[in-house]
């Protein structure tokens, strides 16, 4: 990996020495981002995990949070006989699969939109 010296004028992608880590930026502005980080710590089925979010992330991870450990309570209500952790498990492929299935539906009518635009081209085309 390419190494220089912290300089506000290092390019991305150089590696620093002093603080090691990749330039995003200039330093000034890694170091503001890094400033704006507030540790938040969130509980999901019993467990503790610490976080590091911006102001506006805090928000939506704690909605996050009390949807995710919803749905692990009600696959412990629908099946007592499983553990904690199968219930997050079923909750994570639960979220995983609407996920894929609506990036599929948008990726569908993405294209479904594209080839209408080209039909209409080549219409216009015709006539």
């Amino acid at each position: 990996s390419k190494t220089k010296e912290c300089t506000d004028t290092a390019p991305i992608g150089w590696f620093c020495r002093r603080n090691r880590s990749m330039y995003t930026n200039h330093t000034n502005e890694r170091m503001m981002q890094e400033n704006d980080l507030k540790t938040i710590t969130v509980t999901i089925a019993g467990r503790n995990f610490p976080l590091k979010v911006t102001q506006s992330e805090e928000a939506v991870v704690t909605d996050l949070v009390l949807e995710l450990n919803t749905k692990v309570n009600e696959f412990q209500t629908t099946y007592p006989s499983r553990d904690k952790l199968d219930c997050v498990i079923m909750t994570l492929l639960t979220y995983t699969f609407d996920q894929k299935n609506s990036s599929e539906k948008e990726d569908t009518s993405q294209a479904h939109s594209r080839i209408d635009a080209i039909k209409d081209m080549l219409n216009d085309l015709i006539k």
